[in-house]
């Protein structure tokens, strides 16, 4: 069964454009990843790497082509049940700073219309160095601290599909090895793609593609 499972590609890009006026951010890219796939996607500055992340996020909108993501069974995830399926972390998402970072995972899974598990809740702030903060409000963070409580965030509902722009931006050596754990934990059950130049990050990937052209195995 898991063979099978496997065999299964995860997410379909066909042809995805995308043009703000008259100007192309990018211009026909296709690409399948399956299951347990981590894809690295490069580009130079401004090229479209977070343009791409949030397309394929279901938050921006393409100019054309096709995104399908598929569940195990190969069925197409409709757009408005992805949310409870995918994981988003980024530098300019921003999170709820009158909240404590305990408030907010909880109120994460409410919007998800999914429960919190408090004794997982428990474990990621522990893993990534929070327990002790975890019920201070989110604005007297510091700019680590908040990129390491948007990964629990992401994570707390076992997305199948994890979604990493700039992930090591505003971490400190812990809050690193904390994410490449994360990476390395279950996933080959998940499909994860992260939106990076960083060499050390491109290195945790089985694929590449650059939106400038280029793709290939890392």
């Amino acid at each position: 069964m898991s063979n099978q499972v496997a065999s299964v590609p995860s997410l379909r890009v066909d042809a995805l454009t995308k043009r703000f006026g008259l100007r192309t951010i990018f211009n026909g890219i296709s690409f399948e990843l399956e299951l347990g796939d981590t894809l690295a996607v490069t580009g130079r500055n401004g090229s479209g790497k977070s343009t791409l992340m949030k397309i394929l996020a279901n938050v921006a909108e393409k100019t054309s082509g096709t995104v399908e993501w598929l569940g195990g069974d190969g069925g197409v995830i409709d757009g408005d049940d992805l949310h409870r399926h995918i994981g988003f972390v980024a530098p300019y998402l921003q999170l709820y700073t009158e909240f404590s970072g305990w408030e907010h995972v909880r109120l994460m899974q409410e919007m998800r219309g999914m429960e919190l598990d408090e004794g997982y809740a428990l474990d990621l702030f522990e893993r990534f160095g929070l327990a002790h903060r975890r019920h201070d409000r989110i604005g007297a963070y510091s700019s680590g601290m908040a990129q390491r409580a948007k990964f629990i965030c992401a994570i707390i509902h076992h997305p199948s599909i994890l979604l990493l722009d700039e992930p090591m931006s505003n971490l400190d050596t812990q809050g690193i090895a904390a994410v490449k754990e994360l990476l390395a934990a279950d996933a080959v059950s998940r499909t994860t793609l992260i939106a990076t130049n960083e060499e050390e990050d491109i290195r945790l990937c089985t694929k590449l593609i650059s939106v400038e052209g280029r793709s290939g195995q890392v």
